[in-house]
């Protein structure tokens, strides 16, 4: 299960210069480009890549996602939509509310909600830091 987040930003870089940026930031962090055309960009996490993993990636990688870039002007209108996915973090919150009623305590079901923090922070650091990666690359 994921859920599918968007973000947008009023950048000042032209099209095909931004284009390549996103092209840079892919390849530096190993994602795969599925499809491109004009104005998009889709990708996906490279799974059979050589690069070191670590567990903070869950918090700052994308799992898969489409860019999305129309020029106005001096302008271009970014737009980056990508799936996050939920299910293991959801599941555990079930599993401590099921425990937590079957042993009629208020702490497990208070606790449980301790496992949406990843998921919140990793919507957190997608929108604060994924464009200024980009633009610096």
């Amino acid at each position: 299960m994921k859920i599918k987040l968007n973000i947008k930003r009023q950048v000042t870089v032209q099209s095909e210069v931004l284009e390549e940026k996103i092209s840079r930031y892919l390849k530096k962090n190993f994602y795969r480009v599925t499809d491109r055309g004009p104005g998009f960009v889709i990708f996906i996490d490279d799974e059979y890549s050589d690069r070191k993993r670590f567990r903070s990636d869950y918090h700052t990688r994308i799992g898969e996602g489409k860019f999305e870039f129309l020029a106005a002007g001096n302008e271009t209108e970014l737009k980056l939509t990508y799936l996050t996915p939920v299910l293991y973090p959801v599941f555990l919150m079930m599993l401590f509310m099921a425990a937590g009623f079957y042993i009629k305590s208020f702490m497990p079901i208070f606790f449980s909600f301790a496992f949406a923090l990843p998921i919140a922070y990793k919507i957190y650091y997608m929108k604060e830091h994924v464009f200024d990666e980009i633009l610096e690359c």
